[in-house]
C-alpha cells in the first residue's frame, strides 16, 4: 500500500495511503463471502467483519465501525446485519446497503431451512441427537472467543469496563432484561458526560492514536450520497409496506391455512418492531411466546434451533426460519411427521 505524504516528526512506516473505493463486483464478493463464513452468533459476526473490513481491507476505521454499531444496538432487529447495510451505503449507496443486508442473511436462510426440514423429518432419529449434543458446546466456545476478540477493542477505559463487568452480572445473576441495561448504560453515559466528563473515553479520543486518512471510511469522509428527509423516507416506507403485504393475498387464494399465514406474518412483524438490541433480545421473546402461547415448539426444539443458528452462518435471528417450518407443519398435522410428543411444551 502507497505511503502518504509524511510530515515533521513523522514515521514513513506509520502513515498509509487509504485504498481505493472497492468496485462494486469486489464487495459484492466479500459480502456474499461474509454470508458463508460469519459463524458463531453476533459476537463472533462483529468479530469477522471487524478482522476484514478494519484490519485487513480497511474500507472503515475503527472509530467509526464502533460509532456506528452503537447506533446500530439501540435500533429493531440484528445489529451485525444493520452494521452491513451501514459499511454497504457508505461505500456504493442504496445499491450497496440492500446488496450487503441481502447476501448477509441469505446463505443462512437457506442453510438453516433446510436443516429446519431435516430435523422436523428425522430429529427424533439417535444420529440426529448426538449431533445437536455435540454442537453445544462449540457454540459456547465460539461465542467466548469472540467476545474477548472485539472486548479488546471496543472496551475503552476503566469506566466502560466496569460497565461491561456490570451488565453482566446484571444479566447473569439477577435476569435483568438486555433492554433495561441498555436504557441504563445510556442514562450513565448522559450523566458522566455532563458531570463527569474526564471520566468517559470518547470514541474521537480512542481512534486518536490510528490514522484515520488510511481507511476509505472514517471520520471526514463524505457520504456517498445527501442524507435523505421526509420525502425520501417516505417513499422507503411505502415500499417496504408493499413488500410486507405482497405475499397476504396469495396465501390467501392459494393457502388452504391462511388463518397460520396471517398470525405468522403478525406475529414477526411485531417482534420486529419490539426487540431492540439484538438477536440476544429477539431469540428470548420468540421463545417464550413460540413456546408458551402458541405451542409451535417444546423447549429442547427451541433449544437446538438455537444451537443450528449459532452453528450455521448468517445472524442468530435467522433462528425465525428454524421457528417458522416446524410451526407451519405443526399446524398442518402434515402426515407422516410425529408430533404427539414433541408437538406439546415441556413440563
Amino acid at each position: 500500500m502507497d505511503l502518504l505524504p509524511m510530515g515533521p516528526g513523522m514515521r514513513p512506516d506509520k502513515r498509509l495511503a487509504a485504498p481505493q473505493r472497492p468496485s462494486f463486483a469486489e464487495a459484492l464478493r466479500f459480502w456474499f463471502k461474509l454470508g458463508w463464513i460469519s459463524f458463531g452468533g453476533t459476537a463472533a459476526h462483529l468479530a469477522i467483519m471487524h478482522d476484514e473490513l478494519v484490519e485487513k481491507r480497511r474500507w472503515i476505521s475503527n472509530g467509526r465501525f464502533l460509532h456506528a454499531l452503537s447506533h446500530c444496538m439501540i435500533l429493531p432487529g440484528p445489529e451485525a446485519q444493520q452494521l452491513a447495510i451501514y459499511i454497504g451505503w457508505k461505500l456504493h449507496g442504496k445499491r450497496g446497503g440492500v446488496a450487503a443486508g441481502t447476501l448477509f442473511v441469505l446463505p443462512s436462510m437457506f442453510v438453516l431451512l433446510a436443516l429446519s426440514v431435516i430435523y422436523v423429518r428425522f430429529g427424533s432419529l439417535p444420529w440426529i441427537a448426538a449431533v445437536f449434543n455435540g454442537l453445544r458446546p462449540v457454540v459456547i466456545a465460539l461465542v467466548i472467543v469472540a467476545l474477548q476478540r472485539i472486548a479488546r477493542r471496543a472496551l475503552r477505559g476503566p469506566v466502560q469496563g466496569a460497565v461491561a463487568v456490570a451488565a453482566f452480572a446484571a444479566m447473569f445473576f439477577f435476569d435483568v432484561s438486555l433492554l433495561v441495561v441498555m436504557l441504563g448504560a445510556v442514562v450513565l453515559g448522559i450523566v458522566l458526560g455532563a458531570l463527569r466528563p474526564g471520566l468517559l473515553h470518547h470514541t474521537g479520543e480512542a481512534g486518536a492514536g490510528e490514522d484515520e486518512e488510511s481507511y476509505y471510511i472514517h471520520r471526514s469522509s463524505i457520504t456517498p450520497e445527501p442524507i435523505p428527509l421526509l420525502k425520501p423516507a417516505a417513499k422507503v416506507a411505502a415500499s417496504a409496506f408493499f413488500l410486507w403485504l405482497l405475499p397476504l393475498p396469495f396465501f390467501y387464494l392459494f393457502a388452504g391455512d391462511f388463518h397460520f399465514w396471517r398470525d405468522l406474518t403478525l406475529f414477526f412483524t411485531k417482534t420486529a418492531f419490539v426487540t431492540i438490541g439484538g438477536s440476544y433480545t429477539v431469540i428470548p421473546y420468540v421463545a417464550k411466546v413460540t413456546v408458551t402461547k402458541l405451542h409451535w415448539l417444546t423447549r429442547s426444539q427451541m433449544m437446538d434451533g438455537f444451537a443450528l443458528a449459532e452453528t450455521t452462518p448468517g445472524p442468530l435471528i435467522i433462528v425465525v426460519a428454524f421457528v417458522g417450518y416446524p410451526g407451519q407443519a405443526h399446524d398442518r398435522k402434515r402426515p407422516g411427521v410425529d408430533y404427539s410428543s414433541r408437538g406439546r411444551r415441556d413440563p
